[in-house]
């Protein structure tokens, strides 16, 4: 007898409820608490009359991912009456509620991409519980990279085309598969069109610069501490012929 798989079936509840039964292709729910947020004119080049910062939000483990987030001026809900001033209502450790689509934008001049949330809806949420939940369709961009972590974890980077917000054309949504998940899509296609629940994750490795000789043989390697933004997929599922849209 196959033991019932009650977190897939959560999952899968959770990712009808954010796309309200498949209507909607790009939607986040969020909850966390503020850790930066700046007023800006622009974002990765493109204008932009607003804000960005970041949030944190903790997994059950207790490591706290750090979430980019976007929002325009008008943006924030306003409880009362009167100019609201977002800086310091939303000041650090404030909790928010935030919904919005995930997106990226390539910085030219530093060669790195923001992956980040354009919020359509901000507001201060103190009694809230902490939220993680991104839910995209699209498709699969380039052919699934399959490999073994050195703790011996599969996974599988796949990267997800969805529509860009602020500027024309595409945005394409850095995802990580994990183990038997990793396994299946690994035989995926590029172009495969694809439907997923996933949690927006940081996370921290080290590049390597360069390498270093010694009479002809490695003596070192130079590395970099850096941050990785991708979603962590839970669940994901391939979309049946002519139910696509």
């Amino acid at each position: 007898m196959k033991k019932p798989d009650f977190l897939g079936e959560i999952n899968k509840e959770i990712l009808e409820e954010l796309t309200k039964r498949g209507r909607a292709r790009n939607v986040a729910g969020l909850v966390g608490e503020v850790k930066e947020l700046a007023e800006v004119t622009q974002i990765c080049g493109p204008p932009f009359a607003g804000y960005l910062g970041k949030i944190e939000i903790p997994r059950p483990s207790g490591i706290k991912d750090e979430v980019a987030v976007a929002f325009e001026q008008d943006t924030p809900y306003k409880a009362a009456q009167g100019e609201l001033d977002v800086l310091r209502e939303f000041a650090p450790g404030s909790r928010l509620l935030i919904t919005g689509k995930i997106q990226t934008l390539k910085d030219f001049e530093t060669g790195k991409c923001l992956v980040f949330i354009l919020a359509d809806y901000v507001a201060a949420s103190p009694k809230a519980e902490f939220q993680n939940d991104v839910a995209i369709t699209g498709e699969i961009v380039f052919k699934p990279t399959h490999r073994e972590t050195p703790r011996g974890k599969r996974i599988s980077d796949i990267f997800i085309k969805v529509q860009k917000e602020l500027a024309p054309g595409n945005c394409f949504i850095p995802c990580i598969c994990w183990q038997e998940t990793a396994d299946e899509v690994a035989g995926w296609e590029q172009g495969t069109k694809v439907r997923l629940l996933g949690r927006y994750q940081s996370r921290e490795y080290d590049k390597e610069i360069a390498k270093y000789y010694t009479d002809g043989k490695e003596a070192y390697r130079e590395t970099e501490r850096r941050t990785a933004y991708e979603l962590s997929v839970q669940l994901i599922e391939k979309m049946e012929a002519g139910n696509e849209k």
